[in-house]
């Protein structure tokens, strides 16, 4: 489960993840439901009209792990983009990632992970976002 306020999202990214939740292989994902959910309740704007601090697919986000305090930096990405060996990706099919998934600098974000413990974060800082880059089709 991901508590978080509305969701807006790019309208390529809003119809990119549609058709990825539609695959059999990401659909079965734990997190794949309250995904498909999210987007469903999703306001989609074009690309140049999404602000710039707003995390959309292949930001660079800096945040802060409320529960263990630390600071960490990662581009969030699609699963099939995901680099095994990359330390610094995340899928957008990992809690994590769908928890940060339109996300706003200075907001915090809470979700429940697998075991059933609460995890919480804090948006510090957008490093890079397609979209204010002038990158509008990423």
């Amino acid at each position: 489960m991901i508590a978080q306020l509305h969701l807006l999202l790019n309208e390529l990214d809003h119809a990119r993840l549609e058709k990825l939740l539609d695959r059999p292989e990401y659909a079965k994902q734990a997190v794949a439901q309250a995904l498909s959910e999210r987007l469903d309740a999703a306001d989609v704007a074009d690309p140049a009209e999404i602000p710039a601090d707003l995390v959309s697919m292949h930001s660079r986000v800096r945040f802060r792990d409320l529960k263990a305090d630390i600071l960490l930096e990662k581009e969030l990405v699609y699963p099939h983009n995901l680099n095994p060996q990359a330390t610094d990706q995340l899928s957008v099919l990992a809690p994590l990632g769908a928890a940060l998934l339109g996300a706003r600098v200075g907001q915090e974000v809470h979700w429940q992970l697998p075991n059933g413990k609460d995890a919480a974060l804090k948006v510090e800082e957008l490093l890079y976002q397609p979209e204010a880059a002038g990158d509008l089709y990423r």
